[in-house]
């Protein structure tokens, strides 16, 4: 039984799916300003807090760190060289033996060995490099996502850890008092 999914765009599909699912998860992420329950919060409840928005600003501030491609960039291009090769020399090779189709034919079905050999080759090369390229692109994508995330979720803890500051000193809390 077929599928309609080709083999070819099942990477490119996982990777869609895998944007949406973190796209989803970010976005559940989020730090409140200002929250109902701060007016109960002690000064070291304050300080503590406050403490937690800087690891979270330092940690969404680190640089993203690139998302590896399942597939090499060299090995996809020595595919394409060795595919060229390969349809080039039996190509020639059929030329000079007279040899132009399958069980000695001489070309007379219309397509010769060598060519459809090297075609085969040559586009499974091209497939691979295609593929490559898809996710390379993905793999950009998320990565640019990522940080655009971290860029929202460092202002919000920003904005957080400022709220937090105001209360702490609006109540006359002292940090020589606080317990680190």
């Amino acid at each position: 039984m077929k599928s309609n999914v080709s083999t070819a765009r099942l990477p490119t599909l996982f990777v869609a799916a895998a944007l949406c699912l973190a796209g989803t998860i970010a976005h559940a992420q989020t730090v409140e300003r200002a929250r109902m329950t701060d007016n109960d919060l002690s000064c070291q409840q304050i300080y503590n807090e406050t403490v937690q928005m800087d690891a979270v600003i330092s940690r969404v501030s680190q640089p993203v760190a690139p998302v590896a491609v399942a597939a090499d960039t060299s090995a996809n291009v020595g595919a394409q060289v060795a595919g060229a090769v390969a349809q080039t020399a039996i190509a020639q090779g059929a030329v000079r033996s007279g040899f132009g189709g399958f069980g000695g034919l001489g070309g007379l079905g219309g397509f010769g060995g060598g060519s459809l050999l090297g075609g085969l080759l040559g586009g499974a090369a091209q497939q691979a490099a295609t593929t490559n390229a898809q996710q390379q692109a993905m793999a950009q994508q998320q990565n640019n996502l990522q940080a655009q995330q971290g860029a929202v979720m460092a202002q919000q803890a920003q904005g957080r850890k400022e709220h937090l500051t105001t209360l702490f000193l609006s109540r006359g809390c002292k940090l020589g008092d606080m317990q680190r």
